[in-house]
């Protein structure tokens, strides 16, 4: 059944809002000996019309289909209680029955359908608790329904089945409609309603079901709409409950009311357990009341309950009875269906019925009574209550219509759902349904109605046979013992209790209780077991069920049972996936694989040589046999820069994964590289790397330290509590000072840092570091520095440096390690050992980073720095991973990078390849495998995996399995970047990664009308692909906007598209994203008065607007009224025109921010109010009072940093007086470096100022800061601009 929570079937809304197609399917149902003359399907009044069968005795609903090309008839079960449509294959067992009949009613042949589509191999499995079952496989296939047909119905098929007929589910599809290795929420499919709104043949998930002629068991199934001619009196609208999950899986409605009629008075029962929840199932035959209710239906009635049966029992001459119990539903005033005593006195078998032997009803025929009991909710309303009633189920909206029936009606009037959303057609919601929960006194009954129930033969005798034995009760000259197999299992979990009947005449059929055991195999053999049936015996000659034979168990024992049996399968399947049993199951080698994996990204500021320093990993791990360099002469380019642009600028545009083995000793660790860019109009490819990374190596500039850019990822590492080691890049440049950059990284970063290496040489003369841990020098040689030489003489001249540095990094530890701090204020020295181990303690807690040295360029000590990654950074299993249980109400649960736990993975970047869409992926718990099947957790989505690939920069190499904690792509998944996808098994999602708005916009086309189909191709790649690139189309200009992070994000876009999509582009000049804002409180009393010809509009809104002084970002909305002066219902439209109007503001056009809107009083019109007038004055009364409250234009500022050689400090200087507000400078040995705020709209061309500036060797980059008031003439001129674009398209 599919629990409809709001963000489904808001999302549900949206898939289907498309459909437009009007119409219903009507369904009829009758009672014909004959199958093949069940179908009629009919078209009248743009609907379909099918029969369908239902018979008192048997229960249960039953309709003809034609299923596969060529169509084959079969009959089948109607279930409101279940979502699954299954067949019986031709070929089982029980069609091939000659002593039951075979399947009578059809069976499903696969090899003669050429549309015929395995989707789900073994994965079919349906259990009773009487021990019945069928399963086999799920499939695809077409199903029709008379002229209209669903190309692409999935269903069970019955490969072993000892059940000989299928069955029609038409409930909500959470409930069994799954298909997967396992058993989840995230693994539903679509059902019959669902796919008839996607087929365009009905408009909304609902439908009606009642009976014509209750006599011939003839009625109909009508889907998306109602027949106002086949009910008396009012069709009322009533709420259907969620599980305490807030998941929709079944009709649940509250039953407020019972009141027993007949000619001698009317009874008010009562119950402790009033408002009764009860669940409408057509599946099921008996209706099951709470055990003190049920006690005063029987009284009323003369029932017995006989134990030794579990059911209570009367004459079968009570079916003439006058008197009827009348249900009410929903509160006091809430609606009432009549159930007369022909309905709830029900035969017990199609032949010689058992009769009294003795006591007041001595001679009478033995019959079951409707009414039964149960001990726990929720309750039941079978058949015995349905055939009465005209039912609506509208499973979009979760409510139910409800009315009596009007039997034998030969009229019609069909009315179709018009939308979607649309409430019920002529259905009137039931009032005070909030007063539902009021439970009312519980009083005893004085049974006033009962003589009337009892005829003559009532009175106070009957009511002491209830407590009598059946030694009374006889058939054909034979007592019932204990082994009679009339004796009925009751089910524990009611709401999924179905009522399977056999139709073979001259058989005596009882209630057949089904139980979908959809937690687990374990729960389901569970389940049996806890049910299990005794061996058959009957020793009567009269004919009972052939089919089955029901457990003797007493009824409490036996849902005892079942119920600890389920509870105990629970119980064990969640203790298989705690952390604990899942470590305790790990081998020695899933240990050892895990403790050996790291997964790292090589993040810095555009230029501190991330690329150069992977290029050198990849070489010294054997990945590539050359290093090419950015820029380089041979014009090959480093490998992680695969795209032809990046190779062009020299700058990394994607971040790209590889991955490597290092070997570290005797041990080798397996290593998933990211390389991000350094730009800041890239942020986002570090923001989603640094999503899934475990650990990273933060490169930096031994000239610059800390930049602009160290100091975005830094935040971005925080903010994903990422731990890091530091590398100082670029040792041999001139002015390198690495411990100058160690100083910026405490005082800038605010992390701990020290140095755990020092220089030997500086710039040209460096030759290698000192490892002051270990106090050793390291040094390369070879080509390349392939080779590493490790000494323990270090240099004369080092050694009281070396060992200053070493007890910096003590002390440092000491602040961050409780050991080390023990050890430190004992005076002790720690060892090596002790040293690295506080070193990765505090590292992995985000506590400190240990910084190490080198130069990539030259190839020197890029080999102590993998080793710092093994020694340092920890593995999947060490790090705090957490996704969100759905269930819990989004309770974080720790994930573990288990093989043997349920898979849990997350999508965090998108490309598009020649061969379909490449998804990142990084598995955070369980294993992936090749044609796997996996769940998104946002759109319930069933995805197969068809390759898994591990990706080389651009280059692929295809794998089978990927183990919890690696990193991977794979091909075939429709998704977003950000999707969390899972097994099925647990109800998961997982936060996505922080996107940043965007800061600039420009106003883009295509300059061939015939390059419009490529444009918008690229457009939607480039969108799905970057969270950051955003597009929309003007309203007003019809222009078509992009907007990005900065101009080269934009210009990188123009350039792909010419490039890869060969579209020549026209770009207008740059926009700013200006915010409004107000600045003080102005009071507003706005009359909208307006009239058209017909209903005219009416409103009057009063309040004030004020600046929102507690999140200046924010907007607020707060409505005072009192009085009632304007309703609720209007109120609501109020703010939506106020979150309307803020979306573009009176001055510029632009959003409107930090305003607080407040409507204290207003008033009405009887005709021509209405919530577009109301949202309509709100907007109008905004806009007036916009100007009094101080509206004000906000530019975006840009935290600017520019670096330059110290000789145009003064030319940088002068460009920057012009443009913004300098906020800091340091100037080093030959170069500087500059910090300002400036306007974004200053900054426009820039770059070109900048290099004649200071003769190109000048650099900048910009990231936004936050918005600020527009200069007074600026504000004047975009006023003033934007009215006269508004004059210039009114008068066009």
């Amino acid at each position: 059944m599919r629990a409809y929570s709001t963000a489904i079937v808001t999302t549900l809304l949206a898939q289907l809002a498309q459909s437009t197609t009007p119409g219903v399917v009507l369904w009829d149902i009758h009672k014909e000996k004959k199958p093949q003359h069940l179908s009629r399907f009919q078209k009248r009044a743009s609907t379909y019309e099918e029969i369908i069968s239902n018979e008192q005795m048997r229960g249960g609903y039953f309709a003809t289909c034609r299923l596969g090309t060529p169509a084959q008839n079969l009959t089948l079960q109607l279930d409101t209680g279940s979502s699954d449509i299954w067949v019986p294959d031709s070929g089982a067992k029980a069609c091939s029955n000659a002593q039951t009949g075979g399947c009578s009613l059809g069976s499903f042949s696969p090899s003669k359908s050429s549309t015929f589509h395995v989707v789900g191999k073994g994965q079919f499995n349906i259990s009773y608790v009487d021990g019945s079952s069928s399963n086999g496989d799920y499939f695809t296939d077409v199903f029709e329904i008379g002229g209209a047909t669903l190309n692409n119905m999935t269903m069970g098929l019955g490969l072993k089945t000892d059940i000989p007929y299928g069955l029609v589910g038409v409930g909500y599809d959470i409930n069994e409609a799954i298909v997967g290795t396992t058993q989840s929420l995230s693994s539903v499919y679509p059902n019959l309603p669902v796919n008839m709104v996607n087929e365009g043949l009905i408009n909304t998930v609902a439908y009606s079901l009642w009976l014509n002629d209750l006599d011939a068991s003839a009625g109909s199934i009508l889907f998306g709409g109602i027949d106002t001619e086949k009910y008396a009196g009012d069709l009322t609208s009533i709420k259907i409950y969620p599980t305490q999950d807030n998941f929709y899986t079944s009709f649940l409605v509250a039953l407020t009311s019972l009141h027993a009629v007949s000619p001698t008075g009317e009874d008010t029962l009562t119950s402790k357990q009033f408002p009764v929840p009860v669940v409408l199932d057509s599946g099921t035959t008996l209706t099951y009341l709470p055990t003190d209710l049920a006690q005063q239906v029987w009284k009323e009635v003369g029932a017995i309950y006989a134990p030794e049966f579990q059911v209570a029992v009367l004459p079968c001459d009570m079916k003439s009875s006058k008197g009827y119990f009348s249900f009410g539903f929903a509160g006091p005033r809430g609606p009432r269906i009549d159930v007369r005593m022909d309905e709830l006195v029900l035969d017990m078998t199609t032949g010689q019925p058992p009769v009294f032997a003795s006591g007041p009803y001595e001679g009478r025929d033995v019959c079951e009574f409707g009414i039964q009991n149960f001990t726990s909710a929720p309750y039941l309303l079978g058949d015995t209550f349905l055939r009465s009633a005209y039912v609506v189920y509208d499973l979009a909206n979760n409510q139910i219509g409800i009315a009596a029936t009007e039997f034998n009606s030969t009229k019609s009037n069909i009315v179709a759902f018009p939308s979607l959303s649309a409430p019920i057609p002529s259905a009137t919601v039931a009032p005070d349904q909030d007063k539902v929960p009021d439970q009312p006194a519980y009083t005893t009954p004085a049974y006033a109605a009962r003589p009337g129930f009892m005829g003559e033969e009532g009175g106070e005798e009957n009511a002491a046979v209830c407590s009598r034995g059946l030694d009374w009760v006889k058939t054909q000259g034979h007592s019932f013992d204990l082994l009679s197999p009339i004796v009925f299992v009751r089910a524990t979990k009611m709401r999924v209790i179905r009522a399977i009947a056999a139709l073979n005449s001259g058989r005596a059929v009882g209630s057949r209780h089904a139980v979908r055991t959809i937690t687990s195999a374990l729960a389901s053999r569970a389940a049996l077991v806890g049910a299990s049936s005794p061996q058959c015996a009957s020793p009567y000659s009269f004919q009972l069920s052939g089919l089955r034979c029901f457990s003797t168990s007493h009824f409490r024992a036996a849902s005892s049972a079942a119920e600890a049996a389920l509870q105990q399968a629970k119980e064990l399947a969640a203790a298989n996936m705690t952390p604990e049993a899942a470590a305790a199951r790990m081998s020695p080698e899933e240990l050892k694989r895990i403790s050996r994996v790291r997964n790292i990204g090589i993040a810095a500021h555009i230029d501190s040589g991330k690329t150069t320093v992977t290029e050198r990993i990849l070489f010294y791990t054997g990945r590539v046999k050359a290093i090419h360099e950015v820029r380089g002469k041979d014009g090959v380019g480093a490998k992680m820069d695969s795209m032809e642009l990046e190779r062009e600028r020299g700058i990394t545009i994607q971040s790209a994964a590889t991955f490597c083995d290092w070997k570290k000793g005797e041990e080798t660790y397996h290593l998933n590289l990211i390389d991000t860019p350094g730009h800041i109009d890239f942020t986002i490819e570090v923001e989603r790397a640094m999503r899934v990374l475990d650990g990273a190596v933060m490169v930096l500039c031994a000239v610059s330290g800390v930049q602009s850019q160290t100091i975005t990822v830094d935040r971005q590492m925080k903010r994903y509590n990422v731990p890091r080691i530091s590398f100082v890049n670029k040792m041999d440049r001139m002015g390198a000072n690495p411990f100058k950059a160690v100083e910026m990284i405490n005082s800038k970063l605010k992390i701990p840092a020290a140095a755990i290496q020092i220089p030997i040489g500086a710039e040209k003369e460096f030759e290698g570091v000192v490892d002051i841990i270990n106090m050793k020098a390291i040094r390369n040689d070879g080509h390349r520095g392939m080779n590493v030489k490790v000494s323990n003489t270090i240099p004369e001249h080092l050694k009281e440096l070396a060992e200053q540095k070493r007890q910096e990094l003590i002390e440092k530890l000491a602040d961050v390690d409780d050991e080390i701090a023990e050890m430190y204020l004992e005076e002790k020295t720690p060892t090596p050992e002790q040293i690295k181990a506080a070193i990765r303690r505090a590292t992995i807690a985000c506590k400190f980073t240990p910084v190490l040295m080198g130069s990539a360029l030259a190839d020197k000590c890029i080999q102590p720095m993998l080793d710092a990654v093994c020694d340092y950074l920890p593995n999947p299993s060490e790090t705090y991973n957490v996704a969100l249980d759905r269930s819990k109400g989004e309770q974080p649960v720790q994930l573990l990078p288990y093989n043997s736990l349920p898979f849990v993975g997350l999508a965090f970047k998108l490309e598009e390849n020649p061969y379909g869409q490449l998804t990142y992926m990084r598995v955070y718990q369980g294993s992936l495998k090749k044609g796997q099947y996996l769940f998104n957790a946002r759109t319930d989505k069933k995805v197969r995996i068809p390759r898994i690939v591990r990706m080389h920069a651009n280059e692929m190499e295809d794998v089978n399995e990927i183990g919890a904690g690696e990193i991977c792509a794979v091909f075939g998944v429709e998704c977003a970047s950000g999707d969390t996808f899972t097994d099925g098994r647990l109800p998961y999602g997982m936060t996505s990664m922080y996107v940043p708005e965007s800061v600039m916009s420009l106003s883009i086309k295509p300059k061939r009308s015939s390059d419009a189909d490529a444009f918008s191709k690229a457009m939607n790649r480039f969108m799905r692909e970057d969270p950051t690139f955003r597009l929309h189309v003007d309203e007003e200009s019809e222009e078509t906007i992009i907007s990005g992070m900065g101009e080269l994000h934009l210009d990188i876009y123009v350039e792909r598209l010419r490039r890869e999509y060969k579209v020549e582009c026209e770009t207008g000049k740059p926009r700013v994203a200006y915010r409004e804002t107000i600045t003080k409180r102005a009071e507003f009393d706005y009359l909208l008065k307006r009239q058209t010809g017909g209903p005219g509009d009416y409103a009057r809104v009063i309040g004030w607007i004020e600046p929102n002084s507690e999140n200046p970002e924010a907007n607020h909305f707060e409505t005072r009224v009192v009085g009632g002066t304007i309703p609720d219902k209007y109120l609501s439209a109020c703010g939506k025109g106020f979150e309307e109007a803020c979306l573009k503001g009176p001055l510029l056009g632009h959003k409107v921010i930090g305003a607080s809107m407040v409507i204290t009083d207003g008033a009405t019109h009887v005709t021509d109010s209405s919530d577009y007038a109301f949202n309509l004055a709100t907007q109008m009364a905004f806009r007036k009072a916009f100007k009094e409250a101080g509206g004000i234009v906000l530019e975006p500022l840009m935290k600017t940093t520019i670096t330059a050689p110290a000789e145009f400090q003064g030319n940088v200087l002068m460009l920057m007086n012009k443009r913004g507000n300098i906020v800091d400078t340091e100037v080093g040995a030959d170069e500087f470096t500059m910090i300002a705020e400036c306007s974004l709209n200053a900054m426009f061309g820039f770059s070109t100022h900048l290099r004649a500036a200071t003769q190109g060797k000048g650099e900048f980059s910009m990231e936004f800061s936050h918005y600020a008031p527009a200069p007074p003439h600026l504000q004047k001129e975009l006023v003033a601009q934007y009215e006269k674009e508004l004059e210039a398209k009114r008068t066009k």
